[in-house]
């Protein structure tokens, strides 16, 4: 509660900064960012396009230095940058970014390729056509004003729209909590979904989309959602349309072909988009293309070559999944009601609050028309009782010493109000000549006339609608178009990720610090950072998956192909995947080299292999932990998982983490311990886990951690790096084969992680 202290107001903290951003947030939603439901406009463009009818600049007028309207509307209605201003006219200007531009503008008001307009100081404009009717009917008292910014001034509250522009044009912005996303559409499509709505108010959704078929922007493009799609988007006011850009298949010289889009889907930067498909080429993610061009005039081509025998729809379906040839664009249809209150609405709600608004206007402006009908035909009957006695008119007037006295007499003699004998008193001496009096009645007779139609229609609803469909019908003539996009249902082309990708020989290398990247001939490349080494030297192809395990106990699959490549350092693998805080890569596989086949099972020394391949071709790996957990799992089952948050195979204990994975195609395992002491435990007695468990206890370590594990068999000899960097090797025959989770027997003095 607010409280007064030597004339200093104090107030809580957060009710005053609540208050403040609640203030805040109103003003950016009602006087900012959505537009009116009614006019369709944001109080920008609303104050844009007010300044220049107050200017003067309608379309017939001559072209002004887009500065003197910036000037114009800054100093008189929009107290902001006038760079915001001005970038907001030049969009009212583009006929790639409005479906019917509002403003006609004379020289270079940027271009599809995202390139800036120029300076205001060298651009001119002026109103369109289609602009002007937003705005003829102002001077009719059809619309409110408020006070400007410093209350010198009135500004309109609403245009007096006489159609659909939030529809037709569409619009975004983003308020506090809430935005807006309008899809342009087709003139005479919208206008006659009007037109249909006046003549049954409760057409169903279904009925109206027969008529608007869809959005239509201004760059085309192919609309690929369903009808159903469609429906569920215009009866939630929410969803999302997807846009294809157009193509043709051309023939061209020694049997080859090229993609030709005449099309790019509304808002792509169109520069940016080159740059993209060049890139994919440049990076061999686009083997069958062999060269990219835009020749593009008024109208896209943007032409790309394939090579000889290549099946362009697979060209196609790759260019719509990897670019924004196919793109979506967000429907949500939230506006401001005339109560000045936001809310997201259905494609007939907002057709209707245009209907109330036009009948509104309609008859403001009959009721204007009647009034000023009424008030010529009261002066045209003072007109005609004058010429009636015109002699004694005359007379009196003479023998007048004043223009007072003359009305006062004049006023008196005929019996005439204020209003009649001000205009006797102003009538021009010609119009005493005989012919007027012709004119005059003939003029009465008219407007009576008039006065009588208006006075009719007013006096029904069903022929204010009538007037209404009329002249929305007469905006359709006048202005309406084909429609641009059209309408057509996905045909999704299945095609192979590899079928783009160059197959070659690589070598992957990868370091302990978790650098990693791909290379044609080791040699030099194999070198590191300083304090790095090699963690994995793995022969692939572009075309194999390799497989990342860390101590996490997850596993992150790439392509060969989407490896970094050249003679650097190549990427942490925290830039390829979502590697969490203190996540480390423990090893890398190739999955094609370790799944491609089976090893053939066998007898050695009498005792049998394990079973390296199950049902399936799934293949049985091993994963220990540094605390010497552990557990086999079936490796075959990561090959797929090519997201870059990546999927645990494991679990891990706090304070433990995952040493390694290996391949298991040895009937023994053989543990040594950072102690030096060395477990050899059966393969058969590792359980085999389906999930990412923690597994069983394999090794009893109890001061020190698990330092290196490999598949072995009876006889085999390893050799092992002691703590002082001595090779030392260790002769299996020493050691029987051990429970699992057993101490194990001193096989060196220590040993240093391997």
């Amino acid at each position: 509660m607010a409280t007064k202290e030597n004339s200093i107001l104090t107030t809580a903290l957060h009710q005053e900064v609540e208050n403040r951003f609640l203030t805040y947030a109103l003003s950016t939603i009602v006087a900012r960012s959505l537009p009116d439901v009614r006019d369709g406009l944001k109080p920008v463009h609303r104050r844009i396009l007010y300044a220049m009818w107050e200017m003067g600049l309608g379309p017939t007028a001559k072209f002004r230095k887009s500065a003197a309207v910036v000037g114009e509307v800054l100093g008189k209605f929009h107290p902001h940058g006038d760079q915001a201003a001005y970038d907001a006219m030049v969009r009212m200007a583009q006929d790639f970014s409005l479906r019917y531009p509002l403003v006609e503008g004379s020289g270079n008001f940027g271009s599809l390729d995202g390139d800036p307009a120029a300076a205001m100081r060298y651009t001119e404009a002026r109103l369109s056509q289609l602009a002007e009717e937003l705005l003829v009917e102002i001077e009719k008292e059809t619309v409110g004003f408020r006070p400007n910014y410093d209350n010198s001034l009135k500004e309109p509250m609403v245009l007096p729209a006489r159609f659909p522009q939030l529809l037709v044009n569409g619009t975004s912005g983003i308020a506090v909590g809430m935005s807006c996303s309008f899809p342009p559409h087709n003139l005479g499509e919208v206008i006659d979904g009007l037109a249909a709505m006046i003549d049954n108010s409760n057409i169903d959704l279904k009925d109206l989309l027969k008529l608007i078929k869809g959005p239509d922007f201004p760059t085309a493009g192919q609309i690929l959602n369903s009808k159903k799609e469609l429906k569920e988007i215009y009866q939630t006011g929410s969803g999302a349309i997807r846009v294809r850009g157009e193509y043709a298949i051309e023939d061209l010289p020694r049997g080859k072909q090229a993609i030709v889009f005449t099309s790019i889907p509304y808002q792509v930067n169109k520069a940016k988009l080159l740059e993209k498909l060049i890139g994919l080429m440049d990076e061999k993610k686009l083997p069958q293309v062999t060269a990219v061009r835009d020749e593009s005039t008024d109208v896209v081509r943007v032409v790309i070559e394939l090579k000889q025998e290549t099946n362009p729809e697979l060209v196609t379906a790759y260019l719509f999944k990897h670019t924004d040839l196919e793109s979506n664009f967000p429907v949500n249809f939230t506006a401001l009601k005339p109560s000045m209150e936001p809310e997201r609405l259905s494609l007939k709600e907002v057709m209707q609050y245009f209907l109330d608004f036009r009948f509104e206007i309609v008859t403001k402006r009959l009721n204007y028309d009647l009034r000023i009908l009424k008030a010529r035909l009261h002066i045209l009957l003072a007109f005609e009782k004058l010429y009636d006695d015109l002699d004694t008119a005359i007379k009196l007037i003479r023998k007048s010493k004043s223009r007072e006295e003359a009305g006062e007499k004049i006023k008196k003699h005929f019996k005439f109000d204020d209003e009649q004998t001000k205009a006797i008193l102003e009538m021009q001496l010609y119009k005493l000549a005989g012919l007027e009096i012709e004119r005059i009645l003939k003029e009465k007779a008219e407007k009576t006339k008039l006065k009588k139609d208006i006075e009719a229609i007013l006096g029904s609803q069903k022929k204010v609608w009538g007037l209404i469909k009329t002249e929305l019908l007469e905006i359709k003539e006048k202005y309406g178009d084909k429609r641009r996009s059209v309408m057509k249902a996905a045909e999704d082309v299945e095609f192979s990720q590899e079928d783009f990708i160059v197959h070659e020989d690589v070598t992957v290398i990868m370091t302990k610090m978790g650098w990693i990247r791909r290379v044609k001939t080791v040699g030099e490349n194999l070198r590191f950072k300083e304090g790095d080494d090699l963690l994995a030297l793995l022969p692939a192809n572009t075309k194999d998956n390799i497989a990342v395990f860390s101590s996490a106990g997850k596993v992150y699959v790439i392509k060969a192909f989407d490896l970094p490549s050249g003679s650097g350092f190549g990427e942490p693998v925290q830039h390829l995947f979502k590697f969490g805080d203190g996540e480390r890569p423990i090893t890398a596989m190739n999955f094609a080299a370790v799944l491609g086949s089976a090893a053939s099972a066998g007898e050695t020394e009498g005792e049998k292999q394990p079973e390296l391949a199950l049902a399936g071709g799934t293949r049985i790996a091993l994963t220990v932990s540094s605390k010497g957990m552990g557990f086999k799992f079936d490796l075959s089952q990561y090959n797929s998982v090519t997201t870059r948050a990546g999927k645990k195979f494991a679990g891990v204990k706090e304070g433990d983490s995952i040493l390694g994975v290996d391949m298991l195609d040895q009937p023994l395992v053989l543990f040594l311990t950072t102690e030096g002491k060395a477990v050899v435990v059966a393969e058969k007695d590792i359980p085999l886990l389906t999930g990412a468990g923690k597994g069983v206890k394999l090794v009893n370590v109890k001061n020190g951690d698990v330092a290196l594990f490999r598949s072995v068999k009876k006889g085999d000899q390893v050799r092992v790096i002691d703590d002082k960097g001595k090779e030392k090797t260790l002769e299996l025959k020493n050691f029987g084969v051990m429970t699992r989770g057993s101490v194990g027997l001193k096989a060196v003095k220590a040993v240093r992680f391997v």
